[in-house]
């Protein structure tokens, strides 16, 4: 019951944590990139739509941390013997390395497009060309920066790091 509660405590804290934090993001990038607002349809988009697609993930990742973590207190207070976590495995770290090479490629092809645009003055372009290659632009830098994360997960970890 007590792993419940706190689980159920910090999903509603990633919740409203979440929702918020989704809302002033999207109200700055709405600002810097100059989103038409003449009849407010982006901000009903982000407050109706993204705000709360990221308050539910934010809530999800929330309760299952604090429910692995709390049990896990929970049973080394019962006087259960915790095993220490084995080392993480060649797959593990391949899928860990290659989420984050996949959100720091496209974070970084974002901000790439913003300075762009800034220095530019505008975001529209004159031809397709152009405009589809800026629109295809964050997606390939994000594969590109999971494949790297995958080629360096795929290196063998040195001895002394390995656990027994």
């Amino acid at each position: 019951m007590r792993v419940f509660a706190w689980a159920a405590l910090f999903g509603l804290i990633g919740l409203v944590g979440g929702y918020a934090a989704t809302l002033g993001i999207g109200i700055v990038l709405m600002e810097v990139w100059q989103v038409s607002q003449r009849e407010g349809a982006a901000a009903m988009g982000l407050a109706f739509v993204i705000a709360p697609m990221g308050a539910v993930v934010m809530a999800i990742v929330a309760a299952t941390l604090a429910a692995l973590t709390t049990a896990r207190r929970q049973r080394a207070a019962d006087g259960v013997v915790v095993a220490p976590r084995p080392a993480m495995g060649r797959t593990g770290r391949m899928i860990l390395w290659g989420i984050a090479g996949f959100v720091l490629g496209y974070g970084a092809a974002v901000l790439t497009l913003a300075v762009f645009y800034q220095l530019r003055g505008t975001p529209y372009f004159s031809s397709y060309f152009w405009a589809y290659a800026a629109a295809w632009f964050p997606f390939a830098l994000a594969f590109g920066g999971a494949t790297v994360g995958v080629l360096i997960a795929r290196r063998p970890l040195p001895e002394a790091s390995l656990r027994p």
